[in-house]
């Protein structure tokens, strides 16, 4: 008889906590705050798109959004009308993402804006001062990467050039472990940006999977440019090398003039 009992207030506990949340569930679709943020979540959320994967290089995908009707619901509820700066939302990331594949080589970046971004090499002091007058007269960010062999004896100068973003170039764009290790440390420690990139001019497995195992990303870009070249060829999400500093005021004036952003890689590739 006890266990009868028991059976039956259980399933009242039950049928009592399942009406509850019923009850609750039609309160809540019924609510206007509610049916105002659904509505605005339809026509503001956002699918991911898939990184492009052709033999060994990749195209960066793109992230998505959605409403969290949830947090959103909990924000407005407690100001009692629908607000859409209190909307909340969460990322959906894609499933083939640069992220996943760390052993491709990046060839260029969001071809959907039209942001491009400058690359410079640096191993010796005498391109320094041009590249820091240019991005500072034009309030833009340079993309450094910086020789190991230059690196080891000019550590002061990342203080002078750290407002641009900063990466690990290796020995002559060799990477070994070592070397990935040693500077990767020095220029996180001293910068205000994360070396996470490796720069190919050429393809190298060993040094790709050295990056690769080290959560680093891999640009391939085999051709150096200068100002003509990039006048005929300006597109979005473009990633040019360029080893002539005096070009660098000329550029960035034509680039900036077309209606394009110069933007660091952490913006270019970055799903």
């Amino acid at each position: 008889m006890k266990v009868i009992k028991i059976i039956g207030l259980f399933c009242l506990f039950a049928l009592t906590f399942f009406y509850t949340e019923k009850v609750i569930n039609v309160t809540l679709e019924q609510d206007e705050i509610m049916i105002k943020i659904k509505e605005y979540a339809k026509n503001n959320n956002t699918l991911p798109s898939n990184a492009i994967i052709k033999d060994d290089t990749i195209i960066p995908g793109k992230t998505g959004r959605q409403v969290n009707v949830d947090s959103s619901y909990k924000s407005m509820k407690k100001i009692g009308y629908f607000e859409p700066t209190l909307i909340a939302y969460e990322s959906i990331y894609p499933e083939i993402s640069i992220y996943n594949n760390y052993n491709k080589y990046i060839i260029k970046g969001d071809s959907t804006k039209k942001n491009v971004s400058l690359i410079y090499i640096i191993n010796n002091n005498n391109i320094i001062d041009n590249i820091v007058n240019t991005s500072n007269k034009f309030n833009i960010k340079l993309n450094l990467f910086i020789d190991s062999s230059y690196l080891s004896n000019n550590i002061n100068i990342l203080e002078k050039i750290k407002n641009n973003e900063i990466y690990n170039y290796g020995n002559k764009g060799n990477y070994t472990k070592d070397n990935l290790i040693i500077n990767n440390n020095i220029i996180n420690n001293k910068t205000n940006n994360n070396s996470n990139i490796c720069l190919f001019g050429k393809k190298d497995n060993t040094s790709l999977n050295n990056c690769a195992n080290s959560k680093m990303l891999s640009l391939y870009i085999d051709t150096i440019t200068n100002y003509y070249n990039i006048k005929d060829n300006l597109e979005n999400g473009k990633i040019y090398v360029i080893d002539n500093t005096k070009e660098l005021n000329n550029i960035s004036q034509y680039i900036i003039s077309k209606g394009y952003n110069i933007v660091p890689l952490s913006e270019l590739i970055t799903e």
